[in-house]
């Protein structure tokens, strides 16, 4: 039979190993949409469409309100690139969802605004994005484009 004691040092111990466990986790930790703050611009993460997340490589999960904002962290020298584990995006498609940032398709279109205005939307499915294109014109670019877009358009109305 336990005695209190061990009883209670199980329970410490379980309790350390759950600690180690979510503290260490490399998936992105869900947005709570309206409550969250975006780590660049301080904005209330709000458009389940369009949020954002960075885990580092310490397994942080880093917020942002749009994909741009996460670009521009990136972009600014926020985090070093060796600290980034991965990259989240909202699947436009599916509204709260989180995508592989490096694998989804973007619409960069001036008819879908974004809620930082450089009108970039994130989508799982090639086929969706180009329905999209289709009803909201614009042009289908990947991951790379959109941190070039960021940095040249993005960033260079801000001053930047």
């Amino acid at each position: 039979m336990k005695t209190s004691h061990q009883k209670k040092k199980n329970h410490f111990v379980v309790l350390v190993l759950a600690i180690l466990i979510t503290g260490c986790a490399r998936e992105p930790e869900p947005i709570e949409y309206g409550s969250d703050e975006c780590v660049y611009c301080r904005m209330i993460i709000s458009e389940h469409q369009f949020g954002a997340v960075l885990v580092t490589s310490r397994g942080r999960s880093e917020k942002f309100d749009a994909v741009e904002c996460m670009g521009a962290f990136i972009i600014d020298g926020k985090i070093e690139e060796d600290n980034i584990y991965s990259l989240w995006v909202g699947d436009f498609e599916n509204p709260g969802e989180l995508i592989d940032a490096t694998e989804a398709v973007y619409l960069h279109s001036p008819n879908l605004t974004s809620p930082m205005g450089l009108n970039v939307s994130a989508y799982s499915s090639d086929e969706f994005a180009h329905e999209m294109m289709r009803r909201y014109d614009g042009e289908i670019i990947d991951w790379d484009k959109v941190l070039d877009l960021v940095e040249q358009v993005w960033l260079s109305q801000w001053g930047r």
